[in-house]
């Protein structure tokens, strides 16, 4: 009897492991995000000096500024 037990467990454990597989993805196929992260470089921010990504910075009259206030203290815009 606690044999038959044992094996049903067993059973159940390998039966939940390959529903498991099947369920999950294949590993090394992104799944809509990108799962590498990219190094930005830093740079200044050229009213107050606080460093940003570049990818973030705002560009205007060609130079880079952290946010828009910034950008307008300068520029008067």
């Amino acid at each position: 009897m606690f044999f038959r037990f044992l094996i049903y467990c067993l059973l159940a454990y390998l039966a939940f492991r390959f529903v498991r597989r099947l369920l999950s993805p294949a590993p090394g196929v992104a799944s809509g995000t990108n799962t590498r992260k990219v190094a930005s470089q830093m740079i200044r921010c050229e009213n107050c000096g606080m460093f940003i990504t570049q990818t973030s910075a705002l560009l205007v009259s060609g130079r880079e500024y952290c946010s828009k206030s910034c950008a307008q203290k300068v520029n008067k815009v």
